[in-house]
């Protein structure tokens, strides 16, 4: 076997796992963008108010003293480590 032959080899090969990974890359797209249209079809079926609200959290009794904890935590941080 001579060296061209081994490049051109070489080059089909490669183009060979470029072709598989780009075609599993376009599956993948594919599956998970159906999966999130199921996901929102799913989630518009709930009642407004069991729906989370995504980005926060809301505040219950039990989380007033965690509330608490936090702020005196940020007040002591700031106390300590004034600038100038």
């Amino acid at each position: 076997m001579t060296i061209l032959e081994m490049l051109g080899q070489s080059g089909i090969l490669t183009l060979f796992g470029i072709g598989v990974v780009f075609a599993f890359l376009i599956i993948m797209v594919i599956v998970i963008s159906q999966a999130g249209k199921i996901f929102r079809a799913a989630d518009s079926d709930k009642p407004a108010a069991d729906k989370p609200v995504y980005g926060s959290s809301p505040v219950t009794s039990n989380s007033a003293p965690v509330i608490a904890a936090i702020t005196v935590a940020v007040g002591e941080y700031r106390k300590s480590n004034k600038q100038g």
